[in-house]
């Protein structure tokens, strides 16, 4: 059964759902404020630093101490990417919203900090993309940014 907790860590760090459901208690570091990926799809682990308000949130919480932090209650494992997707289409088709999915946090996250003028570069380290070409398809441009960008001639 999926909880608030990983979608929150997924909507503040970017990280894909995967990888968040495969974090273990020694990979998160309350007092550092940072999490660490080791499940990753590069194969490679990278260090994200938590905003404050989901330090506070995971603070909390009651996470395992040892194992997974979202272990499957069938299985050894975690629990999966596939169960979280299907909570939150049920959610979403409830409240009638389109579109959503376990990857739109990402995607918000990327063109948020983008529209926050964050280097690209920084947003990558961040997401673990390894090209920016790979990063900006994850990029949204928003009305209010045209605007602003034509104006600015």
């Amino acid at each position: 059964m999926a909880s608030k907790h990983e979608v929150a860590i997924a909507a503040f760090t970017g990280c894909r759902m995967g990888e968040a459901l495969a974090l273990r208690a020694e990979n998160l570091d309350l007092l550092a404020g940072t999490l660490t990926l080791t499940h990753t799809k590069t194969g490679k682990a990278r260090e994200v630093v938590m905003h404050p308000e989901l330090v506070a949130l995971l603070s909390d919480a009651t996470l395992p101490t040892e194992g997974y932090l979202f272990p499957s209650p069938r299985t050894a494992g975690h629990i999966t990417r596939q169960a979280v997707d299907k909570e939150l289409r049920q959610v979403c088709e409830a409240l009638e919203l389109r579109g959503v999915g376990t990857h739109s946090f990402r995607r918000s996250l990327a063109t948020n900090l983008h529209g926050k003028g964050i280097p690209l570069k920084t947003i990558a380290s961040i997401t673990g993309h390894e090209s920016l070409n790979e990063l900006s398809v994850y990029l949204d441009v928003t009305p209010a940014q045209q605007r602003a960008a034509i104006l600015s001639r």
